[in-house]
C-alpha cells in the first residue's frame, strides 16, 4: 500500500508540474505573440514611411510602382481604378520619377493573426499654387492594406484615400 501511496504521490506532483509548465509555455506564448504582433506593426509602419521616403527621393510614381503587389489595386479620386501592377506601371509611365509635393505619414498600423496581411492608415497633404501664384494645400486620410511578401518585405495590395478639410489651426 505505500509503494502504491508513494507512486500516487509521485503523479500527482508530476500532473501538478505539467499543469504548471502548460500554464508557463501559454502565458510565454500569448507574450510572444504580443511582441511578434507589436514588431510586425512597427515594421509595417516603417514600411509605409519606407515607401514615403522613396517617393521623396526617386519620384511618386517609381515609389508606387516599387512598393506595389502584382495584384496592387490603386483608387484615386475621379478615376477608375487601376487594377494590377501592370495598370499601376501604366499610370504612371513617363512620370516615374517625378517628385510630387504629396506628402504622407502613417498613423497606425493593424497585422492579421497570421502576420501576412496588415493596413495602415494616415494623413496625407498635397501643396500646388493657383492660377494666380498662390499656395492652395489640400489634406486627406489614406489607407493602404498591405500583404507581406515570400522575401518578407511588404507590398501594397489596396491604396486609396479621401480628401477632408484642412486640420484645425491650418485655416
Amino acid at each position: 500500500m505505500k509503494n502504491v501511496m508513494r507512486a500516487l504521490a509521485v503523479l500527482i506532483v508530476i500532473i501538478i508540474g505539467i499543469l504548471f509548465l502548460n500554464r508557463e509555455i501559454s502565458d510565454t506564448g500569448v507574450k510572444n505573440k504580443k511582441e511578434m504582433t507589436e514588431q510586425a506593426k512597427a515594421d509595417l509602419i516603417r514600411t509605409d514611411i519606407e515607401f514615403y521616403n522613396i517617393s521623396q527621393k526617386a519620384g511618386t510614381g517609381r515609389a508606387f510602382i516599387d512598393f506595389a503587389d502584382d495584384s496592387a489595386v490603386l483608387m484615386r479620386q475621379d478615376r477608375f481604378p487601376a487594377i494590377g501592377k501592370p495598370e499601376v506601371i501604366k499610370l504612371y509611365t513617363g512620370r516615374e520619377n517625378i517628385i510630387t509635393p504629396l506628402k504622407w505619414k502613417p498613423v497606425k498600423a493593424e497585422i492579421s493573426n497570421d502576420g501576412t496581411l496588415g493596413y495602415t492608415y494616415g494623413n496625407w497633404e498635397f501643396a500646388s499654387k493657383d492660377k494666380r501664384g498662390k499656395e492652395d494645400i489640400l489634406y486627406g486620410n489614406y489607407v493602404t492594406i498591405w500583404k507581406k511578401q515570400k522575401d518578407g518585405k511588404w507590398k501594397y495590395v489596396l491604396d486609396g484615400g479621401n480628401t477632408t478639410p484642412p486640420p484645425v489651426g491650418n485655416k
